[in-house]
């Protein structure tokens, strides 16, 4: 595999510039929308009974916008990809205060891995768009897999919609909330553990796995604004399909 351009001089300080015009428009976007959470018991408690160690969170590239700004100014770590668009979405994410490792399945991704695997092991929680960089959308990449078997951390499926939003014509279909819109972000109700030991088959079982509990967390999220009296996304029932 070839090593990525290396970006011109001229270029760094429009990127830097770039980061902190994204962490301006974002703020003016998501202080006028109204945020509920469901569901996070089971990433609380696992925080409360495990001080020092960290947690993985999961979830569709679609939705990176609005998590960025939500777990901003924490510390929290995640992997964007070595190409120019990654490195757009590097500098949005560390003006946030995310800690960002560089790599891809398509390049240095083994050496990203590690990297981010050490930074969980020192009790840094993190985020990852499992179908990132270029999608297929909703199909998660196995990195996040076995991120979960060498460190031991479970992993937590997050998935957030807005009742008003435009939708990019992107391969992910980027959800961009309107202003004053209101937001669900839903936990999943369980998280899911990988052993240290598991197969490569299981490897395979458990990445489906967090493939299954993501769309469902998308199916609910994204129809919990339009039924009458549904009040908690949680309570929508799951078609044949999804389930």
């Amino acid at each position: 595999m070839k090593p990525q351009k290396k970006r011109k001089i001229w270029q760094i300080p429009l990127y830097y510039l770039f980061g902190w015009f994204t962490r301006f428009l974002l703020l003016a976007i998501f202080i006028t929308c109204r945020v509920q959470e469901f569901g996070r018991d089971a990433a609380e408690d696992f925080l409360e009974k495990n001080p020092g160690k960290g947690l993985i969170v999961a979830t569709w590239h679609r939705g990176v916008m609005f998590l960025v700004y939500h777990y901003r100014d924490q510390k929290r770590v995640t992997m964007a990809s070595s190409s120019k668009d990654g490195e757009l979405a590097a500098q949005a994410a560390e003006r946030h205060g995310w800690i960002v490792v560089r790599g891809s399945s398509s390049y240095r991704g083994f050496e990203a891995l590690k990297e981010l695997v050490r930074l969980f092991e020192q009790g840094y929680s993190g985020g990852m768009v499992v179908d990132a960089p270029r999608g297929p959308a909703h199909v998660s990449k196995i990195g996040i897999i076995t991120a979960a078997r060498l460190t031991g951390l479970p992993i937590m499926p997050i998935m957030w919609s807005a009742d008003r939003c435009w939708r990019l014509r992107s391969w992910d279909r980027t959800i961009i909330p309107k202003p004053f819109s209101r937001i669900v972000l839903v936990y999943n109700e369980n998280l899911i553990w990988v052993p240290k030991q598991a197969s490569r088959n299981e490897l395979e079982a458990y990445r489906l796995q967090l493939d299954k509990a993501l769309n469902r967390l998308m199916f609910q999220t994204d129809r919990c604004f339009s039924p009458a009296g549904v009040t908690d996304p949680r309570q929508i029932p799951i078609t044949d399909e999804t389930a």
